[in-house]
């Protein structure tokens, strides 16, 4: 196999990413397709060339169900596994697929934030109209909150810089201005 070819092959998506999660060690297809963020087609694809390519080995295990695929780094993808740690390559791998699974877990709890407030407002739709019912209000209340006119948001700052002064008289007092109260 020429470089060329081994070049081409890790430059496919989840080849290197395959090379560093089955390590030192072995794993199994399943395994795999758990760590790798490449559909379990591509997994498939990337084993099945990797053992073509001498870069991977594939054993069966026996189970108690039957067989069970390992694969394993030939010596040639040892060398290539040494050179991603030497390169930091798989730690990068490794934070990749940390920050992967922080947004898929993020992405999960909006999902479930927005299912959740579908569900409460498909509640609100679903129930009953109010309408040509009588209902015991407290008075001035009201279902509907109604937005306050411009007139009437005036006249409450109004009131409100009213209530913050003091009348003269107090702050006469206050100000010991020195007149005799006779």
């Amino acid at each position: 196999m020429g470089l060329d070819e081994l070049e081409g092959f890790l430059r496919k998506k989840g080849a290197a990413e395959l090379i560093t999660e089955i390590g030192t060690g072995t794993a199994t297809f399943n395994a795999l397709v758990d760590a790798v963020a490449v559909s379990g087609s591509t997994v498939s694809s990337r084993l099945s060339e990797g053992v073509e390519r001498e870069v991977l080995t594939v054993s069966h295990k026996p189970t108690e169900h039957g067989t069970e695929k390992r694969y394993a780094l030939t010596i040639l993808g040892r060398r290539i596994y040494d050179w991603a740690a030497q390169t930091e390559f798989e730690r990068k791998v490794r934070k990749l697929r940390r920050v992967q699974h922080e947004r898929e877990t993020a992405f999960e709890r909006m999902v479930g934030k927005l299912n959740r407030d579908m569900e409460i407002r498909k509640m609100v739709t679903d129930s009953e109209p109010v309408e040509d019912q009588e209902i015991d209000l407290p008075e001035g209340a009201s279902l509907v909150p109604k937005m306050a006119s411009e007139e009437k948001l005036r006249e409450a700052k109004h009131e409100r810089m009213e209530a913050n002064l003091k009348p003269i008289e107090e702050l006469e007092d206050a100000g010991g201005t020195g007149e005799d109260s006779d």
